[in-house]
């Protein structure tokens, strides 16, 4: 794209190879927005801030070959949000999720939804290309991992034709670059620093310090003809902050159990008289540092309209330094005088606990594109990339404990620490029967010291061509795609695992107790208000567990180094055919896409007989391909309307985790045993999709309605089943549960979209606005363990949604600018989502709750180029929490986040 419209302090996008878009000199693009707002005098119009990026990405939308919604790259400079996953929450349809690990700070946004489909199923590209994942959760980045400095525009595309991947359940996130082509002179230069308040951060241990946020980006023209380019962009952010957490469910809703009439623990109410009680009490109080650096470079050659030549180069680093401080607070037998509001447990076991856990992901990112028009409506697209992951993680684990056994990581009960307990609004407080004694350093004695290592590397290689003939935007008549990809991803995990516990019980004594060992401070417990945390300092427990070596013995953790690790070969080949009839009021676009995928996973077997010890390496291959068929077909109503229709068949790959065979086992320090395997008989989840959407592009803004139904096979879950009594090296367990992904027998979701687009109110012109509304409504078909059939449940239940999906998302953006000063605020409301279903009973199903948030900004030009900018995010300082029961009675965790101040310099040279 030759020509493009400027920006605030940055510039409009050049849209990717898929949109199809033809090339517009830049007077036009600027005159054809100018007259569109009726501003134009006849010379170029440059507009800025708000309004800018809307018009930019209504554009994106009117332009894209594919139903799609997007945010330009000067909303995510202007937003007041972190990075490119905060930002991607405007976008229609488009809901966020945080971490799905419960064990940590949750307090960032870090993936996508699109539709009300979890991030697993929604591919994430940056200029088409997939990147390497750094967890083996989730396939494709984290998106809070991007730069913004990066982005010229964010698109969700929601209807997929044979050119894309078809791994789009949802749809795709796909992060436009920047060019050096796309703005009006042959340079430019922006640069934001910003420092910040995070009002949680330095209430533990360490000071916290400011928040910083800083970036530039630079690009330049050269050569005799200005056909070569060069584009840079720097980030660095520093994110300090704390967050005191509660949560009485555990993270697979086990926390709130019922009891039988014998007094055992059941997780089903048919057969319990009574209601839910708390049996594992957690409080986590979390300190957090995140470090992001990035880094990006482009270099292009453009001789003439004919040719594209690009190379690009991205590294993006996210390091987040956490400590844990943890309370837990187990029962033993059955509980006494249980009412709806409160009982009591005769003994108990309380331990205090320290997890430090900094987690290193490093994404490295290198692709060559090349366009070339032979003429004669004849064009040649080709990519080629590599890209790289690594994650890093060291857990230290210490825990003390009021009656640890000698020799293991088990630990008994005793009646001073047995408690009464309330439950109000879902929330349990406990009070321990002898306060003293739990407030007591000298109470607690070593339970365990843990060192645990997980690494993950993975790469992916990419490659992909396609022929275009008589195929672009401006081509009128019959027209073809044709082309192939393939995709190599190799992923490996790794974990190593050492624990040491007491030797015996003289050197349980000689150990120590928690006294010369902690912190000052003693913050308060949510759940256990009378008993605050005793804060380990980390160094000093090591020193004493190195002063007393010999007092220690190394548990047996064959299992855990062993039967974790993996490694997935996967190589997905594809081809694809698309026809093309355009005319002037009406196009259509079909065609289908091969795509077969082989699999080799390598995975360690465990052993379960008496005494073995030894592990098995296997390897297991299987292979899979389809046939996907798309439709789109455009028709233009005149008067800027126009109605859109599509169906598609598309995919959802398996987790990387999910596919590997592998089996891990995790003992509680309650004696519970706790199974994690995988599951290589998994298919890939087939949906249907069928897209009609309205548009109409007005002179100052847009109305769209977009409705989509989705029909999905082999639907994918993990389920939380209680097990049979288990025995694992020579131990028989009682309680057991197992974890497993599963295909489901179905699943279904519809929903609507309505956005409205206004950046130019006549009577208040310096008003402007975004709304838009997404209603979802979904289910899958779950099967419920044997042991939920005995107990009268049916032999598969209809959920209350999809995992991850809202139902509903809704945004409102309001602008004013006059003069030198430009005022925002925006409002993002996600609705109530499910995030885990239990295999066993809906009572422990878990349910993200309602959250909203409101961010607002003020940027006041002090002069030409150099504007002042400030902002508040999370203003009303909106928490996230996750319920379960019937009628989400009972919380299942509650994690605070905290409200942040910004106040920066953005400078834009006016070259």
């Amino acid at each position: 794209m030759r020509g493009g419209l400027l920006i605030g302090t940055s510039l409009a996008c050049i849209l990717p190879a898929e949109a199809q878009v033809p090339a517009a000199p830049a007077q036009e693009v600027a005159n054809a927005v100018g007259q569109n707002a009726g501003e134009t005098d006849g010379t170029d119009i440059v507009v800025t801030g708000f309004r800018a990026s809307q018009r930019s990405a209504t554009k994106a939308k009117q332009e894209s070959a594919v139903i799609l919604d997007a945010v330009s790259q000067d909303d995510v400079g202007r937003l007041p949000d972190l990075n490119i996953v905060e930002a991607s929450r405007r976008i229609t349809g488009v809901s966020v999720v945080g971490g799905a690990d419960a064990t940590k700070n949750r307090d960032i946004y870090q993936r996508a939804t699109i539709r009300g489909l979890d991030p697993k199923y929604n591919l994430v590209t940056i200029d088409g290309i997939p990147l390497a994942s750094p967890d083996w959760v989730f396939r494709g980045a984290r998106l809070d991992m991007l730069p913004s400095s990066l982005v010229s525009r964010i698109e969700a595309i929601k209807s997929v034709t044979a050119r894309y991947d078809p791994h789009a359940l949802g749809g795709q996130i796909n992060i436009v670059s920047k060019s050096a082509f796309d703005g009006r002179s042959d340079r430019f230069l922006v640069v934001n620093a910003n420092g910040g308040y995070n009002d949680t951060a330095g209430k533990l241990i360490r000071s916290g310090g400011p928040s910083i946020r800083a970036d530039a980006t630079g690009a330049t023209r050269f050569g005799a003809n200005r056909e070569f380019g060069v584009v840079a962009s720097v980030e660095y952010q520093r994110l300090p902050s704390t967050a005191r957490a509660e949560l009485p469910g555990d993270s697979n809703g086990a926390g709130w159990s019922y009891f039988t009439a014998a007094g055992a623990r059941t997780p089903f109410p048919s057969l319990s008289t009574r209601p839910l009680v708390p049996v594992r009490n957690q409080d986590y109080f979390f300190e957090n540092m995140r470090t992001r650096l990035s880094g990006n470079l482009k270099l292009e050659w453009r001789p003439d309209d004919a040719t594209e030549l690009s190379l690009f180069g991205g590294y993006y680093h996210d390091k987040d330094t956490e400590t844990r401080y943890e309370i837990l607070t187990l029962p033993t037998g059955a509980p006494t005088a249980v009412t709806a509001t409160g009982g009591t447990f005769a003994q108990g076991d309380l331990q205090q606990g320290l997890t430090y856990q900094p987690v290193t992901r490093d994404t490295w990112l290198i692709d060559a594109k090349g366009r070339h028009d032979f003429g004669g409506g004849v064009v040649l697209d080709t990519t080629l990339a590599r890209s790289k992951a690594e994650y890093r993680e060291l857990r230290e684990m210490i825990k003390y404990d009021t009656n640890p056994r000698p020799g293991t990581a088990q630990a008994g009960f005793l009646p001073a620490f047995g408690y009464g307990y309330t439950i109000t609004d879902g929330r349990p407080r406990l009070t321990l029967n002898d306060t003293a004694a739990a407030n007591n350093p000298d109470s607690y004695r070593a339970l365990y010291y843990r060192s645990i290592n997980r690494d993950l590397d993975s790469t992916v290689d990419f490659a992909k061509v396609n022929l275009g003939i008589n195929a672009t935007a401006e081509d009128r008549g019959f027209g073809a795609n044709v082309g192939a990809a393939v995709t190599r991803t190799d992923l490996s995990y790794d974990q190593r695992y050492t624990e040491y516990v007491s030797a015996n019980a003289a050197g349980l004594a000689t150990i120590g107790t928690l006294r010369g060992i902690l912190h000052d401070k003693q913050p308060t417990a949510y759940l256990t208000p009378a008993v605050p945390y005793l804060l380990i300092d980390r160094q000093a427990a090591w020193q004493r567990f190195e002063a007393n070596r010999s007092a220690f013995i190394t548990s047996n953790q064959i299992a855990n180094n062993a039967a974790d690790d993996f490694r997935d070969l996967e190589t997905t080949k594809a081809g694809y055919a698309q026809a093309l009839f355009r005319a002037d009021r009406f196009d259509v676009q079909a065609g289908v896409r091969y795509d077969a995928m082989k699999l080799v996973v390598d995975t360690n077997q465990a052993p379960t007989a008496r005494g073995a010890t030894a592990y098995e390496a296997v390897q297991r291959k299987t292979d899979y391909d389809y046939w996907l068929p798309s439709a789109l077909a455009t028709y233009q109503l005149g008067d800027g309307m126009r109605v859109r229709a599509g169906v598609s068949k598309t995919i959802g790959r398996p987790d990387y985790s999910q596919y590997a065979a592998r089996t891990s086992f995790g003992i509680g320090t309650d004696g519970t045993l706790t199974v994690s395997t995988g599951n290589p008989d998994l298919q890939p989840r087939e949906a249907w999709n069928y897209d009609l959407s309205y548009e109409w592009y007005m002179p100052a803004g847009m109305i769209s309605v977009a409705a989509f139904a989705k029909d999905i096979r082999n639907e994918i879950f993990t389920s939380s089943q209680q097990g049979p009594a288990t025995t694992f090296q020579g131990v028989t367990y009682q309680t057991v549960f197992v974890s497993t992904p599963r295909n489901a027998a179905g699943a279904k979701v519809k929903g609507l979209e309505v956005g409205y687009t206004m950046d130019r109110i006549a009577a208040l012109p310096g008003l402007g606005f975004n709304a838009n509304f997404t209603l979802l409504d979904g289910s899958y078909r779950q099967p419920v363990s044997a042991a939920g059939i005995a107990s009268g449940l049916p032999a598969t239940r209809k959920t209350s949604g999809l995992i991850q999906q809202p139902d509903y998302i809704a945004n409102l953006t309001m602008f004013y600018a006059t003069g030198p000063v430009e005022l925002r605020a925006s409002y993002n409301r996600i609705g109530r989502a499910l995030q885990s279903a239990d295999g066993d009973t809906p009572t422990r199903d878990l349910y993200q709750e309602p959250r909203q948030q409101v961010d607002v900004q003020a940027r006041f030009a002090m002069r030409d180029g150099l504007e002042l900018v400030g902002q508040v995010q999370n203003l009303t300082k909106e928490p996230f929490i996750v319920r379960q029961g019937n009628g989400r009675d009972y919380l299942n965790y509650f994690f605070p986040v905290g409200r942040t101040f910004w106040l920066g310099l953005s400078w834009k040279p006016n070259w």
